[in-house]
């Protein structure tokens, strides 16, 4: 209680863990608990008699070699206070014995946490709670009786105990049953546990499995994907190797034979005789003009520009790996949506029809 601060008025109980509401005066205004102090002070007493020395006995008020001991104490006394316990108010009734005859009772009887005599009231000293408040339900002395208690409706505790035995009885026959039921409570939640534990496992697993097959399916939509965009990247590089090639053949040919009537003409031009250059004037000439008339193929500089622009953004609707971008076919867009497969290729957009 020290350790959750000043501000706590509440705290669970250690045992069943009930909240419960600190006094006002604090942890000392709860009742001592006679019964755990008695089961204390029976377990040390039983622990310190095992531990005894056959042939010394200490005195358990003044730590000398004790040569007595009282039976309602249980206690091993030295002869001085040996004559001092049997002097006392409170135990001048009690029977003083040897030490071997009593370490022999208590070695040999059964360990019992009832006291032989009523607890000395934490209030009076040396009055004993003999007698039980019904109107505060609280074991009281002689003096509380008269002081604090006198207009209340009390008794001898050795008279009440036999009724409230009998009550606290008849509630434990009621408890019985609801304990069992608590205990099959109990069960049913573990069960229900266990099957939250195993359902929750096996939905896991379904989960890794529809995961795996979907990754499936989609890398092999993005392998689809890829095939189809090399192979549009193949078909764009095929048709422009094949009208480079067909402008390079028509280059080839009208170059050959302008280079060779060019030839022809300043040989004749520089070494033939009158009669060959008037031989071959119309029709070298007529070649030449044919020959200049031509056009010089007109060659594209975009003929060669071909690249793949990958895709920096996620398309949520389905799967883009980018575009091939060229002037004939600015965005060729590969996309896919559901089971049903692509349905955006792209869009094709024609510049220059060359």
């Amino acid at each position: 209680v020290a350790k959750q601060g000043g501000a706590k008025d509440k705290f669970p109980c250690p045992t069943c863990r009930t909240e419960i509401v600190l006094p006002e005066d604090g942890v000392t205004g709860y009742k001592n608990n006679f019964f755990v102090l008695s089961l204390r002070d029976t377990v040390e007493a039983h622990k310190n008699l095992a531990g005894m020395n056959d042939d010394k006995v200490l005195c358990d008020v003044c730590e000398e070699e004790a040569s007595q001991g009282c039976v309602e104490c249980e206690e091993f006394l030295c002869e001085e206070c040996a004559r001092v316990h049997c002097r006392a108010k409170r135990t001048r009734g009690h029977q003083v014995i040897g030490v071997a005859e009593l370490k022999e009772q208590l070695t040999t009887k059964t360990p019992s946490v009832k006291s032989k005599s009523p607890p000395i009231c934490p209030k009076h000293d040396d009055e004993k709670l003999k007698f039980y408040c019904e109107t505060c339900q609280n074991p009281i002395c002689r003096d509380c009786a008269v002081l604090q208690h006198k207009d209340h409706k009390y008794g001898y505790l050795a008279d009440v105990v036999g009724d409230v035995r009998v009550k606290i009885t008849s509630k434990l026959k009621a408890a019985m049953p609801k304990i069992v039921e608590y205990r099959h409570a109990s069960s049913a939640v573990a069960k229900k546990q266990a099957e939250l534990d195993n359902r929750s496992k096996k939905a896991a697993d379904d989960i890794d499995a529809a995961a795996e097959k979907e990754i499936k399916y989609f890398i092999g939509l993005v392998r689809h994907k890829q095939t189809e965009l090399k192979e549009k990247l193949a078909a764009v590089t095929a048709a422009r190797s094949k009208q480079l090639s067909a402008t390079a053949d028509s280059v080839e040919s009208t170059l050959g034979c302008l280079s060779s009537t060019v030839d022809f003409s300043q040989k004749v031009a520089e070494h033939g005789s009158d009669f060959d250059v008037m031989n071959v004037y119309s029709d070298v000439t007529a070649r030449l003009e044919s020959l200049l008339k031509g056009q010089i193929p007109d060659i594209p500089d975009d003929i060669s520009y071909v690249m793949f622009v990958s895709c920096t953004e996620r398309d949520r609707k389905g799967i883009v790996l980018g575009n091939i971008v060229d002037q004939r076919m600015k965005f060729s867009t590969l996309g896919a949506t559901g089971r049903q497969g692509p349905t955006t290729l792209g869009d094709h957009y024609r510049g220059q029809d060359h």
